[in-house]
This record gives structure tokens, sequence and C-alpha cells, in this order.
């Protein structure tokens, strides 16, 4: 019976450590979160990003900074972090106009050639 008193409160001691632990990396998810968005706001406030990329970027973001090595939440890191998401999107979104662009142009070609 003293064994089975033991084992018990271990496994209390190992869920309520679990427990402990779920809650910090939550609390570092969140601040997380705060951070990338205040970092992406004035980029969607002046529609230099869409909803969309907001929401792909704010995703990308926070796992990229929950996943760090250095487990530390940098706002000036952050801050670069984004910088960089949003020229690499706007980048994309300017790229694919361009070849939308010229995808249509090679389609008349061959049109007219028939």
């Amino acid at each position: 019976q003293v064994e089975a008193n033991l084992d018990t409160d271990n496994k209390a001691s190992e869920d309520r450590t679990q427990n402990e632990n779920y809650i910090k990396k939550l609390h570092v998810q969140e601040r997380a979160v705060e951070e990338a968005k205040l970092a992406l706001k004035p980029y969607y406030q002046s529609k230099e990003i869409t909803k969309e990329e907001y929401k792909e970027i704010l995703r990308k973001a926070v796992q990229k900074i929950c996943h760090s090595k250095s487990g530390e939440i940098n706002p000036v890191k952050v801050a670069n972090l984004v910088k960089g998401y949003v020229e690499k999107y706007k980048h994309i979104r300017k790229y694919k106009k361009g070849a939308e662009g010229e995808c249509s142009k090679e389609t008349d070609g061959k049109a007219e050639e028939s």
C-alpha cells in the first residue's frame, strides 16, 4: 500500500510538472503572438500586405519564434523577422503578377498562330 501511495504521488507530481510546462509554453506562445502582431500591424494598416498574407506571416513568425534555440522573445529580432517575411511576400506577389501576364501573352501568341 505504501508503494501504491508513492506511485500516485509520483504520477501527480509528474502531471503537475507537465501541466506547468504546458502553461509556460502557452505563455511564451502568447507573447510571441503579441510581439509578431505588434510588428505586423503597420504593414497591414498601410495595406502593404493582404489579410491572408498577414495570417500566413503571423503563423510562420510565431512558429519560428517559439522554436528558436535561445527561447527569448526579442522585439527587435521579431520586428526584423516580420520585416523579412513582408518583403518576401511582397516580392512573391509582384512576381506572380508578372508571371501571370507572361502566360496570357504566350497563350495569345499561340492562338494567333493557329
